[in-house]
């Protein structure tokens, strides 16, 4: 495994494409080799997961039967109102946070924006292995203030604006099928690919509505009561 780990670790820190994949990797391997190049790449503990491709019809054409889960660390989170730099493959996601034991017992929810990358210099790399292995596509990500409200706010909108065009709209708890049932799910997920979890996690449930392409501007994303989030892209 050390060629595609010391291959993923170099691109990813230089912002490169996810170099080819040669070998045939299951994803069992693929989780190895995630927490490895992770390992080498953060100096700063797992502070939570994402979960990725929770649509049916993305699963289907990755050939996966389930959602895939990433590490988030300390050096991908965002301070408020951040600006980013323009990236071609960068990917804007608007998703629920949500803080959860290791059990996968809610604790409060928050709104959160993930910036993906999904940038494989072979196209028809895009499988669910290789994708597992490159950190499901984790690049940054941002949270917005806390609330103990699970039940009723999660059941909010959220509408994401480039200056005054609405861009995407989405129930916000629809993701692996709502707040508890999404952290369940990515604890189980978590314990099974032996992910070191301990003490408060936050977990990021997977994208509400569209995903949508990065483009320079002025963001807003409203999720309701549960509170806004804005980020400029320059």
């Amino acid at each position: 495994m050390s060629p595609i780990v010391n291959r993923l670790c170099w691109a990813i820190k230089h912002g490169e494409p996810i170099p080819p994949f040669p070998e045939k990797l299951d994803i069992a391997e693929a989780y190895e080799v995630q927490k490895k190049v992770s390992k080498r790449i953060y100096s700063s503990k797992l502070v939570g997961l994402k979960a990725g491709v929770t649509s049916k019809e993305m699963q289907k054409s990755l050939r996966i039967s389930s959602p895939l889960i990433g590490g988030l660390f300390q050096e991908n989170r965002l301070d408020e109102n951040p600006k980013l730099p323009f990236r071609e493959e960068r990917l804007i996601e608007c998703e629920l946070g949500i803080f959860s034991d290791i059990h996968g017992n809610v604790q409060a929810i928050c709104p959160a924006i993930e910036f993906a990358v999904l940038d494989f210099e072979k196209k028809t790399d895009l499988r669910g292995p290789n994708l597992v292995a490159s950190n499901v596509a984790v690049e940054k990500f941002l949270l917005g203030k806390k609330s103990i409200d699970v039940d009723s706010l999660s059941k909010e909108k959220c509408s994401l604006f480039l200056g005054n065009t609405k861009v995407n709209e989405a129930d916000i708890g629809d993701s692996l099928g709502g707040p508890k049932e999404a952290a369940k799910f990515i604890a189980s997920e978590a314990f099974r690919w032996g992910f070191p979890l301990q003490g408060e996690f936050v977990f990021l449930s997977g994208a509400c509505g569209a995903v949508t392409k990065a483009e320079p501007g002025k963001y807003r994303a409203e999720f309701g009561d549960l509170g806004e989030l804005k980020f400029e892209i320059i």
